[in-house]
């Protein structure tokens, strides 16, 4: 028995961290699907920002804003503070009195992300939503690359890519290589249909795909179901970028991703009767492959685990195969503390993110709900 569940369980991990990724890529090359894109094409595009607190970036933000390489006249800005304590809404202010397509709108009482986005939207004016956060700058060119590809009448969503910066500004931060991985996959789904989530510091979708939505969901996990579900594909772009300074240890990023698995597995849950129904094969088998099984991985592990602990005196492979486990832990544990360096930093945040989905499913099972939180700098 030990025999079986060791190595359907291994399969299970390797197919969904190698197997899928290598099916994705002969599918992609077989598929051979593109969006139709025209580097020439433009729409009006509604930049939709919740702020709460973010007075020590949210000039710089406008400034990005305003220097972005894509017509004057088919941009506007709109910003929902979401109850703002501090000096942001005096300093948007200062822009959209002098700037008329910065547009500020407010709430009284905190109501979360996810109600000021839908304030937003209803205050909007843009053919194309593109949904931002504050600290995330784009690169001058970005809108340019994302609008190119709603040529495609198909296209639904388009999604950007968040580059994580060090404290100043300059190199990459940890967990390059693992979130090179990640746009990999999105490029191989977005060849051969969509893209399972969007990044949600830089995305555009169609407006008529807009529904207002619940306080307790994510935007940009939910708005690629809900393309999907219309009828569109969501796809990335891998060259439509935004940069982002992250200075936060990794307790920090725990809780953030604990609350970010406790909606998505909420949404999972309310939106897979649906996904099966209408979402098509294809995309439901990405769904499980690049989604489902991950979020599974620390219950698979730790079932991979007590299968090798049983089955070590039958013979050399498990015993050698359960070195490898711990050699992973140590560097887990020396990513955890600093040392190990990038190899270490890598495999302390494929922890972090795993044992996150973990938490965050039983979270979400006692009922807890995350409608307001505070941003990253704070």
């Amino acid at each position: 028995m030990a025999f079986v569940v060791f190595w359907v369980t291994f399969a299970l991990l390797g197919y969904a961290f190698i197997g899928y990724p290598l099916l994705l890529k002969i599918a992609a090359v077989l598929s051979g699907q593109r969006s139709n894109y025209d580097e020439r094409y433009t729409l009006t595009v509604s930049l939709i920002l919740s702020v709460f607190n973010e007075e020590a970036v949210i000039a710089e933000k406008i400034g990005n804003f305003q220097s972005l390489d894509y017509p004057s006249d088919h941009l506007e800005f709109v910003i929902i503070s979401d109850g703002c304590e501090d000096k942001t809404e005096e300093i948007v202010r200062s822009y959209s009195n002098i700037d008329p397509r910065i547009r500020l709108f407010g709430q009284e009482q905190r109501g979360g992300k996810t109600l000021a986005l839908n304030r937003g939207v209803a205050e909007s004016q843009g053919d194309v939503l593109l949904f931002t956060d504050a600290n995330s700058m784009f690169d001058k060119d970005a809108i340019r690359k994302l609008i190119r590809h709603f040529a495609d009448p198909g296209i639904g969503l388009v999604s950007g890519r968040s580059v994580y910066l060090d404290a100043v500004g300059r190199g990459e931060r940890s967990g390059g290589a693992y979130r090179s991985y990640e746009e990999t996959i999105k490029e191989g789904e977005s060849r051969i249909g969509s893209i399972i989530g969007a990044d949600g510091a830089i995305y555009a979708l169609r407006r008529e795909i807009y529904e207002p939505l619940q306080p307790c969901f994510i935007n940009d996990f939910l708005h690629t179901l809900q393309a999907v579900l219309k009828g569109y594909r969501a796809i990335s772009d891998s060259e439509a970028i935004c940069r982002e300074v992250v200075d936060e240890n990794y307790e920090g990023e725990f809780r953030r991703q604990t609350r970010i698995m406790a909606q998505s597995w909420l949404i999972f849950v309310t939106q897979i009767g649906p996904l099966v129904r209408r979402g098509g094969l294809v995309y439901v088998w990405e769904f499980v492959s690049h989604k489902l099984l991950r979020w599974l991985t620390v219950p698979l592990v730790l079932v991979l685990l007590i299968a090798n602990l049983s089955l070590l005196s039958t013979g050399a492979f498990y015993g050698v195969f359960l070195g490898i486990q711990g050699c992973v832990a140590l560097l887990a544990l020396a990513g955890a503390t600093g040392r190990g360096g990038g190899i270490g930093r890598a495999a302390h945040l494929f922890v972090v993110l795993h044992a996150a989905a973990l938490l965050g499913l039983w979270r979400m099972l006692r009922g807890e709900m995350f409608v307001t939180w505070n941003p990253r700098s704070n």
